[in-house]
């Protein structure tokens, strides 16, 4: 039986790029998938955006949209996390919100959902373009690993952290062919707009990431050596909208309607 795909993706102040992904990938996933989006405190009207061009998707569960009404600093993980606790697939595949998916990708997704692996697709040989995120693995495997670590700074290196722990599970992987359409491209200063370490003035954008990259790094290497792939304790809790209704999420699985 064919495996349901969830594409999970989270924006905060980015609708320039989600007006150019969004229309595309809705058209490319069949009814039987469906793109649950998160929008993680954005000022830029987003939310607006959507639902003014995208309510019938809602209503017909292609699109999947809860907007965090907490006060909420960005972090990669968690806002990855929160969009993959909000799907109902089988198999989950991480699509940010500056990325493409194409029919032909998906067909090669579906291939790696109906083996039970977990799959990796990025452009080779470089990890700056956008595509690195695109990682799918079953459901269940990422409730049991414990999903993105959220301890992490703001962001960088919590892809091949996820990466590296699945490895130490000794769980198969399929290497996918790198995406059809290239992510939209991001500068420096765009990509550490919305984090706390990104403002500090005395630090170029640049120098930014590549601190936070690398604190990741170390923390995530003592950490697999020392507890090992599992992340038990995630899932911060939030308040929102979940397709227009209120509801607080508390933990992994558990979604309270207020």
């Amino acid at each position: 039986m064919p495996k349901s795909i969830s594409f999970c993706s989270t924006c905060r102040n980015r609708l320039w790029q989600l007006k150019e992904t969004l229309p595309r990938n809705l058209e490319s996933i069949s009814d039987t998938h469906e793109i649950v989006l998160v929008d993680y405190g954005s000022t830029d009207s987003l939310s607006n955006w959507v639902w003014n061009n995208y309510k019938n998707h809602i209503e017909n569960k292609k699109l999947v949209f809860f907007e965090v009404k907490n006060e909420v600093q960005w972090n990669v993980a968690r806002a990855k996390n929160l969009a993959h606790r909000l799907s109902s697939g089988d198999y989950l595949f991480n699509l940010d919100a500056d990325n493409f998916i194409t029919q032909d990708d998906i067909q090669e997704i579906t291939k790696a959902a109906e083996s039970g692996s977990h799959c990796w697709q990025f452009s080779q040989g470089d990890r700056d373009d956008g595509s690195f995120g695109r990682i799918g693995l079953p459901a269940e495997l990422f409730k049991f690993i414990g999903g993105y670590d959220e301890t992490f700074l703001a962001m960088g290196y919590e892809d091949i952290d996820l990466i590296n722990r699945l490895v130490a599970l000794k769980r198969p992987r399929v290497q996918l062919a790198p995406p059809a359409i290239q992510a939209i491209q991001n500068s420096s200063t765009q990509k550490v707009s919305e984090s706390k370490l990104g403002s500090i003035q005395f630090r170029d954008p640049t120098a930014a990431l590549k601190i936070m990259d690398h604190l990741n790094e170390q923390m995530a290497k003592f950490k697999l050596q020392a507890l090992g792939p599992i992340r038990l304790g995630g899932g911060f809790s939030y308040k929102g909208l979940l397709n227009g209704s209120e509801v607080t999420i508390d933990g992994f699985t558990k979604i309270h309607c207020n």
